[in-house]
């Protein structure tokens, strides 16, 4: 990604004033989202089920699938939960030590790399919430669709965070969120389920 090269020092110092993106909280319906660069690799598991467990670490990890020019695979997508991050059921009734459930993560609108977690209803500690990380390293780099990749798009990098919606109907709402420049990833700590993604 291109974003490497030209601008990532200047986008580095634009970001060191702004990495968290927390603040008030913002309803919006009219999100600009991340767009996968033509030249992004499909994502090689777009659906990832797994059993977590009340009392132990969990992680589930999408990947993009590997480019020949590269050794390893781009990471996606990476979730999270601690040992005590699952706290009550989508019925209200709280976890137990050794209770699981199951977890379903679906890259649910691959052009606007939007996904959605299940199940609906399926709440996280307070104390120890889920962490969730979504990658930009293979978004589009003309993020303002101008036709070229400069210092505007370095700074509408800035303006990135994960923003989550309970329903098709509803607007999508503002998380406070971490821009991880480095691993270029934006990072939110999370206390539900529902459809997520980088926006802004």
């Amino acid at each position: 990604m291109s974003l490497k090269r030209p601008f990532v020092a200047a986008l580095a110092i634009l970001l060191a004033a702004c990495t968290d993106s927390s603040g008030p909280t913002e309803q919006r319906f009219d999100l600009n989202f991340l767009r996968p660069a033509l030249s992004a690799p499909p994502v090689a598991n777009p659906v990832v089920s797994f059993y977590a467990k009340k009392g132990q670490d969990a992680e589930a990890i999408m990947w993009y699938r590997k480019r020949s020019d590269r050794p390893d695979s781009t990471e996606f997508l990476r979730f999270r939960l601690q040992d005590n991050s699952l706290l009550t059921r989508p019925d209200g009734s709280a976890f137990a030590i050794g209770d699981s459930v199951l977890i379903t993560i679906t890259l649910a609108d691959p052009q606007r790399l939007i996904i959605d977690m299940q199940p609906s209803g399926l709440r996280f500690s307070p104390v120890k919430p889920a962490e969730l990380k979504l990658s930009f390293e293979e978004a589009d780099e003309d993020m303002n669709e101008d036709g070229s990749v400069d210092e505007d798009d370095g700074a509408i990098v800035g303006q990135f965070a994960i923003w989550r919606r309970e329903r098709a109907a509803d607007p999508w709402v503002k998380l406070s969120s971490i821009i991880e420049i480095g691993t270029y990833e934006v990072k939110a700590f999370i206390n539900g389920f529902t459809g997520y993604a980088i926006a802004w």
